[in-house]
């Protein structure tokens, strides 16, 4: 006689590989994503040569740095689609498509013609991809955040929360060696060819991507609701029993946004104006300071799971606030070492501010989860994250101050300050609810 096999415990995968398969598969879209988006602040200047008009240097650069913001207003229609696949139809099923649709627009960036070619449809047709990107990426990251946590042990979902979201550095990372290895092979041709070969490379690593997705299983979490549970409307119900927790994941993603994006998509530029360094030196420092944020969040998650989230998320919002004016003005003294202290203060920043995630995931119930993370985190990536290297460029330029960007930073994160302080401790919660 046949027994059914016993079922898996929700919260929990069935073995040491299937974890790992779980992990490399949360983790490879979210790597292209940021992949994609660190090539495009480490190669703007190369890009606006290429898509705008010569002459206007200055005009060129915050053209691209638009381009860059733009993008990040599709996300929330992203959000919208495939936080409602991801609900009602699955979580690996959101993450296929999303990723599929993402490695084809950043493949694409690295064969469009230029604007000596095509003049100003070579703008419109970068716009277009960035446009695709950031459709796809409104269901990435917070579906990867998901579909992870949902397959952890209930004690480890900040470890491997920690382990999915280290794939952001690790794509910046590997964008820089990118770009630091096609600016040693192709010289000054960087600026007039070389910087297409690592979106293709970003294409190659989506398809990649997708085969790893396809094999693993949906998370028990999902499973288990589908078994119990008509599938529900995910975004009415946010909207009539969630929207305080909505309105608090506005305020954290925002700051969250703001500093994440600043450091990728802004300061490499700062760096060059405000100390002098060259674009070299630059990546290096970046890339440093990127390796050194993995075993730091590594080791915040292992604190989160035994003595809960709060506290660092409490840390990490008052840092924001009160440690981003100092660090600019250690950056304006031009001494690497008082530059890097500032580039630690950012990434100490976010580290902290990174663990707020998992706790806004943990207040959701299953039916809602995916686009309860997905619409907030989007919205507020595309008021203040994709906007803020153009914002800090433009206060930079309209005001004649290297300061201007660090206090628009900090104003902003005062005003998120009173919501971040009430996100509750989420520790020993249970998801299935």
């Amino acid at each position: 006689m046949n027994h059914p096999a016993p079922a898996v415990p929700a919260g929990r995968t069935k073995n040491r590989s299937s974890a790992r398969s779980v992990l490399f598969a949360s983790s490879v879209g979210n790597f292209v994503e940021w992949f994609d988006f660190t090539l495009y602040g480490y190669a703007a200047s190369a890009i606006a040569a290429t898509f705008f008009p010569a002459g206007n240097q200055v005009v060129a650069l915050l053209g691209a740095f638009a381009v860059y913001g733009v993008a990040f207003v599709a996300r929330p229609l992203g959000a919208v689609v495939f936080g409602r696949i991801g609900d009602r139809r699955g979580r690996r099923t959101a993450l296929g498509l999303s990723i599929l649709v993402m490695g084809g627009a950043t493949a694409a960036i690295g064969l469009l013609p230029g604007w000596s070619s095509v003049g100003i449809l070579a703008p419109v047709l970068l716009l277009v991809c960035r446009l695709v990107q950031g459709f796809s990426a409104g269901g990435e990251y917070t579906g990867a955040m998901t579909f992870s946590v949902e397959h952890a042990p209930d004690h480890r979902r900040a470890w491997y929360l920690a382990l999915v979201g280290s794939s952001t550095w690790i794509g910046a990372i590997g964008a820089t060696g990118v770009v630091l290895l096609f600016r040693s092979l192709t010289g000054d041709g960087f600026q007039t060819g070389g910087w297409r070969w690592p979106f293709l490379i970003g294409g190659v690593i989506a398809v990649a991507g997708l085969l790893l997705r396809l094999r693993v299983d949906e998370t028990p979490v999902f499973q288990a609701m589908e078994r119990t549970q008509q599938p529900a409307r995910p975004f009415r119900e946010l909207l009539r029993g969630h929207w305080r927790t909505l309105g608090i994941l506005f305020a954290y993603f925002a700051v969250l946004g703001l500093f994440t994006h600043t450091f990728l998509g802004y300061l490499p530029t700062y760096l060059s104006e405000a100390t002098g360094f060259s674009p070299s030196a630059v990546l290096w420092l970046t890339t440093a300071l990127n390796i050194l944020t993995i075993p730091a969040g590594l080791w915040l998650a292992v604190l989160a799971d035994r003595h809960g989230r709060r506290i660092q998320i409490r840390i990490g919002a008052l840092a924001a606030v009160l440690l981003v004016v100092p660090a600019y003005l250690l950056i304006g003294t031009g001494n690497v070492v008082a530059v890097l202290g500032a580039l630690l203060v950012f990434l100490f920043a976010v580290s902290l501010l990174s663990m707020g995630a998992l706790s806004v995931l943990e207040m959701y119930p299953t039916q809602v989860r995916f686009s309860g993370m997905a619409l907030p985190y989007n919205l507020a990536y595309a008021v203040f994250g994709g906007t803020a290297p153009l914002v800090s460029q433009l206060l930079v330029e309209g005001t004649g101050s290297l300061l201007a960007p660090a206090f628009y930073a900090s104003v902003v994160a005062l005003l998120a300050l009173p919501l971040l302080l009430r996100i509750p401790e989420t520790r020993g919660s249970d998801l299935r609810a």
